[in-house]
């Protein structure tokens, strides 16, 4: 049984394949078309994964789209004649676009894939969420929280899941309570964002990274805007927001009245994660940084309400957390601190994107068994051998990487070696970062989600802080508040990560933030934020072999088998998917090696 999942039409498109209750591909369109956050049909993220896995369009028994037109047109007609005659110009461009396109997703995936309208499946947006968060999950049983900005109607949703086969499909997920519009946690925080000058559905990490420069002085005013109630549920004013608006109008003049003015999105913020001790930032930088300090804390008090609420109901030990929120590595960790499960899961990509893998399992679990993902890298792979012509600089391949680009690499020359002994690659890279190098590593098939873990990695060493502020400056264009993750070995996370949760799967994606302990901040420094802490990604030999063998390798030079690792992608533009992109990024930009399998490449410069 092959079923496709499908998401898109708002934003994060996606694909996936789920062959026999097996996922066994998935992608971003993003990584195809270099848009980032594109929100087209997936055509070419689709068209790439039945052709790796050998698959006709006449061989896909089953489409599953991520949510219900119908519901959420619902929605934006009672919005928008709630409204009238305010936002009236607004209201006409979307009823063109739901009435063109939106309403007729079924018709129109039924064209696409030569099926007959029975075989398109159209699942409920927060049902595609939680089937996301369990099923691929390792658990026979859990609680499943979802928070976004919105699906259909529904924003918040508990419910409770289970694998047990004498259950009937229809009972294997259960919705308990949810929470509608406009009552959205994913929009107030997506409302902060904008406020804070950066841009919502997108900026929502840097409001994250802000935090940790600021004291929480305004909770009170926060909690008149957002709040948890005794029995652990919550309450919004909404007369704070107008979430019908866009970047710019999300937040509505209570909101100005109680925190002041926004801030303009064209003035940066002067602080700087790698900096020690106290900063000194203009008035206007701190007093944003404790309004996000101020987010983070209510949001805290929100999730755990929330989770105390679901653990009464379900008396779960186990908690499956998706949804936009659920990116929120300093929420994740405070649900993992101080609820009352034992154990707690978020899939690699827990937004829209991962939903597409949500919907497609929902018609799976119909069927027979399903099973939890393994590892993240569910993209595509690319051999090597086709960049060795652009390697030589041959102008008649500019189309390929861009004038621009070939002419970087004809100035600083290229130096290349392909190694048969995987030793003595380990070898010259990892002595290459232990110099200082600017390292792209790129292997296998690429991660799903946002995140970067060991497949499409840029690597420094972290104890070098001017390596990483050139990194910063010449290759990322890095805001200087925003600090970078730390790859570690699950050997020695034990000893530098101020954590007892080192086995837990959320370790190994990302999805959580912990203190550094003090005798390894000097070494970590570069992949340490201001506040001491980390967004680990904790590597064992079974999860990535050849990663964790470079992290071992590089640990006999530095003494901690650990490194900096961020997303390979310039700014705005998505991470890399095929490694001719690679290429292009390293011609362009200031790293100095580039790792694609078994291929070294060095600047000759």
């Amino acid at each position: 049984m092959n079923i496709v999942g499908l998401s898109y039409d708002f934003h994060d498109g996606a694909a996936c394949v789920v062959r026999d209750g097996v996922l066994v591909s998935m992608a971003s369109e993003e990584r195809y078309t270099l848009q980032k956050h594109d929100s087209s049909y997936p055509a070419l993220s689709l068209a790439a994964q039945l052709r790796e896995q050998g698959l006709a369009l006449d061989e896909v028994d089953e489409v599953v789209f991520y949510e219900q037109p119908g519901p959420k047109y619902s929605r934006v007609l009672t919005n928008g004649f709630a409204r009238f005659p305010r936002g009236l110009r607004d209201f006409v461009s979307a009823n063109r676009s739901w009435l063109r396109d939106k309403l007729w997703t079924r018709a129109a995936l039924s064209s696409r894939f030569g099926v007959p309208p029975s075989r398109i499946h159209l699942a409920a947006h927060h049902h595609s969420h939680v089937a996301q968060a369990f099923y691929a999950s390792p658990f026979d049983e859990a609680a499943v929280l979802v928070l976004d900005g919105i699906g259909e109607w529904d924003c918040t949703t508990l419910a409770y899941a289970s694998r047990d086969a004498s259950r009937d499909a229809s009972q294997g997920l259960q919705i308990l309570e949810q929470y509608e519009y406009p009552h959205s946690i994913g929009l107030v925080y997506a409302a902060f964002t904008a406020y804070l000058g950066f841009k919502p559905n997108s900026g929502e990490a840097s409001t994250m990274a802000l935090a940790a420069f600021g004291k929480p002085r305004f909770v009170e005013a926060m909690r008149r805007v957002m709040r948890s109630e005794p029995d652990g549920s919550y309450v919004i004013e909404v007369s704070h927001f107008n979430f019908d608006g866009d970047a710019s109008t999300l937040f509505a003049a209570p909101l100005i009245a109680a925190f002041g003015p926004p801030r303009d999105f064209r003035q940066p913020y002067a602080f700087d994660s790698l900096a020690d001790g106290p900063q000194q930032v203009p008035d206007d930088d701190q007093r944003c940084a404790d309004i996000a300090a101020s987010l983070q804390h209510v949001l805290a008090e929100v999730l755990l309400g929330l989770a105390s609420r679901l653990s009464r109901q379900t008396g779960s030990r186990n908690l499956c957390f998706a949804g936009g929120v659920a990116l929120n590595c300093l929420a994740n960790t405070e649900l993992i601190q101080r609820s009352a499960f034992e154990h707690f899961f978020v899939p690699p990509d827990p937004g829209d994107g991962g939903a597409a893998f949500g919907a497609a399992m929902l018609r799976a679990a119909q069927h027979g068994p399903v099973q939890p993902i393994r590892h993240p890298y569910l993209g595509s792979s690319h051999a090597p051998h086709d960049l060795e012509p652009l390697i030589d600089a041959d102008p008649s391949f500019s189309f390929l990487l861009g004038h621009q680009a070939l002419g970087a690499l004809q100035a600083a020359g290229i130096g290349s070696t392909r190694y048969t002994n995987e030793d003595s690659l380990l070898d010259e890279v990892s002595q290459a970062l232990a110099d200082g190098a600017i390292v792209a590593w790129v292997q296998g098939r690429f991660e799903v989600g946002p995140r970067a873990l060991g497949n499409r990695s840029l690597l420094v060493h972290p104890g070098k802080l001017d390596t990483v502020r050139r990194m910063s400056r010449s290759v990322k264009s890095h805001t200087h508040f925003r600090p970078y993750a730390l790859s570690i070995t699950a050997e020695q996370a034990e000893q530098v990560l101020d954590t007892r949760w080192v086995g837990e799967p959320v370790m190994k994606w990302m999805q959580t933030i912990w203190p550094v302990r003090e005798a390894y901040r000097t070494q970590l420094r570069g992949a340490i934020h201001a506040d001491g802490t980390t967004r680990p990604q904790v590597c064992t030999r079974d999860d990535n072999p050849r990663y964790w063998a470079l992290l071992n390798r590089f640990g006999q030079h530095s003494g901690v088998a650990a490194l900096l690792n961020t997303s390979l992608n310039e700014r705005s533009l998505p991470m890399v998917g095929h490694p001719r992109m690679a290429l292009a990024m390293f011609a362009r930009t200031g790293i100095d090696m580039l790792v694609i399998d078994d291929l070294v490449l060095r600047k000759r410069y």
